[in-house]
C-alpha cells in the first residue's frame, strides 16, 4: 500500500516514515496534489506550528476529503475549524476550535491513558504517547469524538469521520499499541 505522508515543511516526517514502514505500508512524502493523487492514502504528520502548517494543508483539503486519511497531533488540529495558536483557518473536517491545553503541565508530554468512549475498531483504550500544547475539548455529545484523554481538563484523543481518523498522540512513538494502531488504520484503509 503506497502511503503519502504530506511534508508541509513542520511535521516529524522521519518517524513516521519508519513506523509505516515497520507497519507494512510503502510510505513517500509528498509535497504536492499532484502528488497525492497517486497514494491509496495519507498521513499529515504532527509537531510543529498550526500557524506554519495551516496554508499548506489547505491545498490538500480535498485530497483528504477523498482518501483514507490519518492525521497525527498537529496534523488533528488542522481538521478543525480554527486554532488560537496561529491564524488562518482550518480544514474545517471538523467542527471546533484548538485551544491552549489546561493541564497541570503544559505541554503535555509523556504516556497516558486514553479512554475509548466510541469503539471504532482502530484506536484501542489504553496508553498512548502525547506531546502537545493544544488539543480540542471532548464533546461528548459529538459523535466524532471517539476518544479523549485527561491531562487536567478532558481533551479529545481521537476524532473519525468515515475514512478521516485523527489523533491528538502520536501513534509513530507510542511502542507497539501505536504500531498496531498504524496498521489497523492500513487494513481499513485497504478495503
Amino acid at each position: 500500500m503506497l502511503v503519502g505522508v504530506v511534508d508541509y515543511t513542520v511535521g516529524n516526517v522521519g518517524s513516521v516514515l519508519t513506523a509505516l514502514r515497520r507497519a507494512g505500508a510503502e510510505p513517500v512524502v509528498v509535497k504536492s496534489l499532484e502528488e497525492a493523487a497517486g497514494v491509496d492514502a495519507l498521513v499529515l504528520p504532527g509537531v510543529g506550528t498550526y500557524e506554519a502548517a495551516y496554508a499548506l494543508a489547505h491545498e490538500f483539503r480535498n485530497a483528504i476529503l477523498e482518501k483514507p486519511t490519518l492525521a497525527i497531533c498537529l496534523g488533528m488540529q488542522l481538521l478543525f475549524e480554527a486554532s488560537e495558536e496561529g491564524g488562518g483557518r482550518g480544514l474545517a473536517v471538523f467542527r471546533g476550535r484548538v485551544e491552549r491545553v489546561r493541564a497541570r503541565k503544559v505541554p503535555h508530554i509523556g504516556w497516558a491513558y486514553t479512554h475509548v468512549a466510541r469503539p471504532d475498531g482502530v484506536v484501542e483504550e489504553g496508553y498512548y504517547y502525547y506531546l502537545h500544547s493544544y488539543g480540542v475539548r471532548w464533546d461528548g455529545e459529538d459523535p466524532s469524538h471517539i476518544a479523549y484523554v485527561e491531562p487536567g481538563d478532558r481533551y479529545a484523543a481521537a476524532v473519525r469521520r468515515g475514512h478521516i481518523l485523527g489523533v491528538q498522540f502520536h501513534p509513530e512513538r507510542s511502542g507497539k499499541a501505536g504500531l498496531a494502531l498504524i496498521r489497523r488504520f492500513l487494513a481499513e484503509a485497504r478495503r
